[in-house]
Parts: C-alpha cells; structure tokens; sequence
C-alpha cells in the first residue's frame, strides 16, 4: 500500500512541476520604452547599473534617473558620476546606505519619489549578492505605502545571477562599445575583475535567441506579482 502510495505522489508531482515547466516556451520580446515612458534605475552599488543597463540607458538616456544606494562619500561616487554624464542620462542621486548593509536602510530608502515612473529596474531576486536581493525586500516594503502609478513595473537585471527565464529584452548591438565604456569608468571595480568583457559576453550570448549582436535581458512584474515574489525569496530565506 505504502509503495503504491508513493507511486501516485510520484506522478502527482510529476504532473504539477514538470509538465508545466515542459510546455513552456516564454519567447522575449523587445521591451518598449516609448516617448512617454519614465524609467528609474536602483544600484546597490556604482557600476550595477551600467552592468545591468547601460544599454538600455544609452539607447534612451533622457528617460532614465538613477539612484545609488551606497558610496555617495567617496571615491566610487565619481566613478559613476562620470559614468553617467558618458551616458546621458536624466539625473544622478546617490544615497548613503552601507555597503553590505543595504537591508538596513529602510528608512532613507523611504525617500526614495517613485511616484511617477513606469518602469523600476533592480537586480534580479535571485542575485547572489545579499544587497542585490536587499533591494527587492526594500522596494517592494516602499511601495507599500508609497504613492505610484498603477501600472508600475518592476525590471529585473542581470549583475551576479542569470534570469531564468527572461521575458524581455533590449537590443544593444550598436551601443555595446559604449557599454563597456561605460564600465570601465568604475577604475576602481575592474582592477581586478574584467567586468565589461564578462558582461558583453553574456550579451552576445543572449543575442543568440534573436541573431541579434548584444541583448540586455529583463524580467518584468506588476507590483502584485513582484510583491508575491519578494514574499517567497522572504519565506525561503
């Protein structure tokens, strides 16, 4: 009886997890950024944003602000500065949340004016950085009472960790060397990691799905589906 028990759980959960998993075919498709449309970028860190969107920054730099979390006293704040100005963006604002710490700065996070964009892009939850994931926790605590537009979208991007299974992407084939520029501003980051090679490669190698030279990839939640995703990563922490 119990053999037989297991058997039928057996194929129950075969049933639930894989099947679903093998029907599955998510094809990317471009993510739009129209006339209108007003994007903030959140790095934990100078030089995660232009790792995970310097393309889609320098594709449409006036529609971009960016906020850093961490660094605002020191060195790497010119570091991004500079960054930034190469790329054209909007407006830069650099916080002074602690480095490996990023968890503990609800409060200042709070300040953050998310009001009026329609695009949110952060790390990706899964990252393999404690204050990449801190972010994901952060926001989604802020919009709990924060005022914002109700088709706001929440951006994941790529630093650490892969996306999975990414639904949108942009192309950055003709700002790819721009890119790298932009990188290799953060003098202080790459003297030890070749950040922009590594990053362009998983670039090109995204590109493979579309023929295309370089892609950007994104995962892209409304706030419900955000906020049920945070409450998992919480849960499973």
């Amino acid at each position: 009886m119990k053999k037989f028990f297991m058997k039928k759980l057996y194929k129950i959960l075969i049933n639930r997890i894989y099947n679903p998993f093998l029907s599955t075919n998510i094809k990317p498709m471009p993510l739009e950024i129209y006339e209108d449309t007003k994007c903030l970028v959140i790095a934990p860190h100078p030089d995660d944003e232009s790792i995970g969107c310097g393309g889609i920054m320098k594709l449409f730099p006036k529609h971009f602000d960016v906020i850093s979390l961490t660094h605002a006293e020191d060195y790497r704040a010119e570091e991004m500065k500079a960054a930034m100005e190469f790329a054209g963006i909007n407006s830069l604002k650099m916080l002074t949340l602690r480095d490996k710490h990023v968890i503990e700065g609800q409060e200042e996070f709070n300040k953050i004016d998310v009001s009026n964009y329609d695009i949110i892009f952060i790390p990706y939850i899964f990252d393999q950085h404690k204050d990449h994931k801190a972010v994901s926790v952060l926001l989604d605590r802020h919009l709990q009472t924060a005022p914002h537009k109700q088709n706001l979208q929440i951006a994941y991007y790529e630093v650490w960790s892969t996306i999975n299974m990414p639904q949108y992407y942009a192309d950055i084939s003709s700002v790819v060397e721009d890119k790298k520029t932009m990188i290799n501003f953060h003098k202080s980051q790459i003297l030890t990691k070749d950040y922009a090679n590594k990053i362009i490669g998983l670039n090109s190698y995204r590109g493979l799905l579309k023929s295309l030279e370089a892609v950007e990839a994104f995962s892209l939640l409304d706030v419900s589906g955000f906020h049920k995703t945070v409450l998992k990563l919480v849960n499973d922490i």
